[in-house]
């Protein structure tokens, strides 16, 4: 094949065009419709031997099916169609040039096909390899000197100064560049802000921030302008003494997600309002054109009518991606949750038709598709157990991080009164069913009285990045200290045992073997908190039966389902080291696969996994190993 493609694919276009390629793409590798699979079910075997497979190929040229190998070889040299479409894949196959072809037209026919049988089957896109676009093709080829990354490059490591006790601010930003998702979304430059905002856009600084550490450069940066406009949107944060690295990192990815949304408005509103422009101009010259006759405006409005029912049905069609949850419309401030025994006033509630029937809760209560929420916001669920009629209220909170507590349980029963000694330990703890006590009584909708309660938090939906929280430093009216107890967290992390799909089977399998004995294990979730944001705490509320699951079984459905994967591999780590008058934090940071290195401030130095795992942890932050493609 040649540097234009296939030039035998160039002829059959000239003779036939690209409708049977379309066709026959469309009923029998794609299957867009029922209709399709039908047609595919009943004609789509081979000729010589009657077989459906395992792999068919279809003569472009006269529609003729066949087997791969002998029988579809023998069909070309008696007829010399050359031209074929392997059905399994949807490949184009040349028999002058006895390979595989590409071809970009039929290329994006094949993926519109792809989206309609995605539709059509209510399932997500099947994983697609990248393609540059045509702008990516210029700019590469425009620069033919790219840089090679090795095992040993340092390409993406950069040293940052400390500016006086800023030391918790570096750590943060090292762990952000070496997000993954992140690095790949400003590397990209796909955040657009108007010119308007951009001096004062803390999203515009991390996006040049990602270039400085990127451009291949080895000397230190400094922070200050990130600084100075963290200052000025958290005021909580300004000055020059130590900060808690934990605070800083929520408050930037506060005003991280509030700078996303306000360009993400500007630009709608600008496109909005040069979309109404140009309609005003062209109804404008539609004026001007217009006959004079009395009725001749009449056709004119049919047409229009016509106009917008197809473009109507066009948009209807158009496909939209998944959004993820999002924090409200009003701007964001982060906060903690209490412990259950703190919140259970505030947090039930019954959501209802017109009808009266419950409904299951919505995973997904508000929707926020900027690059903070599609990686950092997951869901933590929230039941709440009346013990004497054993109804259920459920609700779903948005959430950043999972903040664990070192402490010993309030609560010593099953065992679990001591301190954690692992990240596992804290997850179990943070997820235990917690009995409220007879000091905190909710209103029960269905007793129509106080009653006794318990408690249980789960992860409803899991973000891409998982970060957690641990909480070494307390404060109390008598005396503030550091916990500084190891804590062992794994290079691996699996989170489907706290998933709420996998405690609401374990809630059934109890019922079923003491339904009349809840099991009420000691700390519960007591003293650990998710950060959330305000204004959301009770975004989805429901109220259920215990024995009756059949709603919230088909709720979890998606989320909870077998084939969904909840692995996580660490990637970044921030220790804080000394005491909370003197100390200093530190980042451990996965610069390539198994390759680790120490970040402390314009300090650069290789680590190992052990010493990783070995340090204190502060701060913990898990990627998932398998995204799902929506």
């Amino acid at each position: 094949m040649g540097d234009t493609g296939c030039v035998h694919f160039a002829s059959y276009v000239k003779e036939y065009g690209y409708d049977s390629y379309s066709v026959v793409h469309a009923y029998f590798s794609a299957c867009i419709s029922k209709e399709a699979r039908r047609r595919k079910a009943l004609s789509c075997l081979c000729y010589k031997c009657g077989s459906s497979g395992p792999q068919l190929y279809s003569c472009l040229h006269c529609i003729y099916f066949a087997c791969k190998g002998a029988h579809i070889n023998e069909h070309y040299k008696h007829t010399k169609h050359y031209m074929a479409l392997e059905l399994c894949y949807g490949m184009l196959y040349c028999y002058q040039c006895r390979d595989f072809i590409y071809h970009s037209k039929c290329q994006a026919i094949a993926e519109r096909h792809l989206r309609r049988e995605a539709r059509s089957l209510d399932k997500s896109l099947s994983w697609r390899p990248w393609s540059p676009s045509r702008l990516e093709i210029e700019l590469l080829l425009k620069n033919p000197k790219r840089r090679h990354v090795t095992a040993l490059t340092s390409i993406g490591l950069r040293g940052l100064l400390n500016l006086g006790s800023t030391c918790f601010m570096n750590c943060i930003v090292q762990a952000l560049i070496h997000t993954p998702l992140l690095r790949d979304y400003f590397l990209a430059e796909l955040h657009e802000c108007t010119t308007k905002t951009a001096a004062k856009c803390l999203v515009c600084e991390v996006s040049r921030l990602f270039q400085e550490f990127y451009s291949g450069a080895r000397g230190p940066l400094s922070l200050h302008r990130l600084l100075h406009l963290i200052w000025n949107h958290a005021r909580h944060l300004a000055g020059y003494e130590q900060q808690d690295a934990h605070e800083f990192f929520i408050a930037t990815l506060d005003v991280l997600h509030r700078h996303c949304k306000i360009s993400m408005t500007e630009l709608a509103a600008n496109a909005a309002a040069a979309a109404a422009a140009a309609a005003a101009a062209a109804a404008a010259a539609n004026d001007k054109s217009k006959p004079s006759q009395p009725n001749a405006h009449q056709p004119s409005q049919n047409a229009h009518a016509g106009t917008n029912y197809l473009s109507q049905q066009a948009s209807s069609q158009q496909e939209s991606l998944p959004l993820l949850p999002q924090t409200g419309s009003n701007a964001l401030a982060m906060s903690t949750t209490a412990s259950p025994a703190a919140t259970t006033g505030t947090t039930t509630a019954t959501s209802t038709t017109n009808s009266g029937q419950s409904q299951p809760p919505d995973p997904n209560p508000t929707q926020c598709n900027c690059i903070i929420d599609q990686i950092f916001t997951g869901g933590l669920q929230s039941d709440v157990v009346c013990q004497a009629c054993k109804g259920v209220s459920t609700t779903i909170d948005p959430f950043w991080d999972i903040s664990l507590d070192l402490g010993e349980s309030s609560n010593g029963q099953g065992g679990y009164g001591g301190p954690p000694k692992s990240l596992i330990d804290c997850l179990e703890r943070f997820t235990r069913a917690e009995h409220l006590g007879s000091s905190a009584k909710i209103k029960c909708n269905t007793c129509n009285s106080y009653q006794e309660s318990t408690k249980q938090l789960s992860m409803r939906t899991l973000p891409i990045v998982a970060s957690f929280h641990l909480k070494r430093f307390e404060h109390s009216s008598l005396i503030d200290k550091k916990i500084s107890t190891f804590i062992s967290f794994p290079a691996e992390l699996d989170m489907t045992p706290f998933m709420s799909q996998k405690k609401s089977d374990q809630q059934q399998q109890s019922s079923h073997l003491s339904p009349s004995s809840p099991n009420f294990a000691g700390g519960g979730a007591n003293g650990s908190s998710a950060s959330s944001m305000t204004g959301t705490a009770n975004v989805v509320t429901t109220s259920t039966r215990l024995h009756n699951d059949d709603s919230r079984n088909q709720s979890y459905q998606n989320e909870g389902s077998d084939t969904a994967d909840f692995r996580y591999s660490l990637y970044a780590v921030i220790n804080h080291v000394g005491t909370l008058d003197a100390g200093h934090y530190t980042a451990y940071v996965r610069h390539q696969k198994d390759i680790w290195v120490k970040c402390d401030d314009h300090i650069i130095t290789t680590a190992t996994l052990k010493q990783v795992l070995d340090s204190e942890g502060y701060l913990l932050f898990y990627h998932k190993k398998i995204l799902e493609y929506e």
